[in-house]
C-alpha cells in the first residue's frame, strides 16, 4: 500500500548529509515535497534542483516558516543545530538533527526545555552506528566488559 504525499520536509544545511537525507527522501511516498536551505544559497539552489523541491534558500527560519514544512531536517555544521532545532520545535514541527544534539551541556539542556515546553518531537540521527567498522568496534568494547557481574 502506497502512503498519501502528507510530509513537507525542510532540509536545513546542504552538504554531504543533508544530501543524502534529501536523496532517500525524495523517493519516499509520504514526501510531497522538500524545502532546502544552506547558508550557501547556490548550495540550496544546487541540491533543491537535485531532489525537486519546491524552493530553497539561505534563510533556515524561512523554511522553517514555511507552511508547506511539516518536519525539518537539521544538518547543519554541527556548532549552528540549536537555532534551527529550537525554531521547529517551537512551532510544533518534529525535528530530526544529526549528532551530535549540541555542543555543549547547556545547549543540550536548552533543546530539552523546549521539548517539554512545547511537547516536541526530536530523533538525534546517528547513521554510523550500524555500520560494520562500528559495529565490529562496539562488540570488541563489550568484550572486554564481560558480563556486567
Amino acid at each position: 500500500m502506497t502512503r498519501a504525499r502528507e510530509i513537507g520536509l525542510g532540509i536545513v544545511g546542504s552538504g554531504r548529509i543533508g544530501t543524502l537525507r534529501a536523496r532517500l527522501a525524495a523517493g519516499h511516498p509520504a514526501v510531497a515535497g522538500i524545502t532546502v536551505s544552506d547558508l550557501d544559497p547556490a548550495n540550496a539552489e544546487k541540491l533543491a534542483d537535485l531532489v525537486g523541491g519546491r524552493s530553497h534558500g539561505a534563510d533556515n527560519l524561512a523554511v522553517i516558516d514555511d507552511p508547506a514544512v511539516t518536519a525539518v531536517i537539521v544538518s547543519t555544521s554541527e556548532g549552528e543545530h540549536l537555532a534551527p532545532m529550537l525554531a521547529a520545535i517551537e512551532r510544533g514541527k518534529p525535528v530530526l538533527v544529526e549528532k551530535p544534539i549540541a555542543l555543549t551541556v547547556r545547549e543540550a539542556d536548552q533543546v530539552l526545555e523546549a521539548l517539554k515546553k512545547f511537547g516536541g518531537n526530536m530523533r538525534v540521527g546517528y547513521s554510523r552506528r550500524y555500520k560494520e567498522r562500528y559495529q565490529i568496534a562496539k562488540d570488541a568494547h563489550l568484550a572486554t566488559q564481560g558480563d556486567g557481574v
